[in-house]
């Protein structure tokens, strides 16, 4: 199922390949994206989204600032710190 189909998903479309991303030079835009989709859908529907989605929102963009704040320019470890955090979202 494609992400955009469903109302309120772009964040997690963006979430997702944001964790997918293994190109050093595409990641901080992956993050960036995330983010602001993530930002955007909580501004949206924070208020009246269920306990569980506001949540998750919040999960979702600990685990993006982790994973920027993990990582240093240049490191090409990028995917073992993905499969790590990823896991732990």
């Amino acid at each position: 199922m494609h992400y955009a189909s469903i109302p309120g998903a772009n964040w997690q479309g963006s979430f997702a390949a944001a964790l997918r991303e293994q190109d050093p030079l595409l990641v901080a835009d992956r993050f960036r994206s995330a983010k602001d989709a993530i930002m955007d859908h909580i501004e949206d529907s924070f208020d009246s989204a269920p306990l569980s989605e506001r949540r998750m929102l919040l999960a979702a963009l600990s685990t993006i600032t982790e994973m920027e704040r993990s990582l240093m320019p240049g490191d090409l470890r990028l995917s073992s710190v993905v499969r790590r955090v990823g896991h732990a979202a």
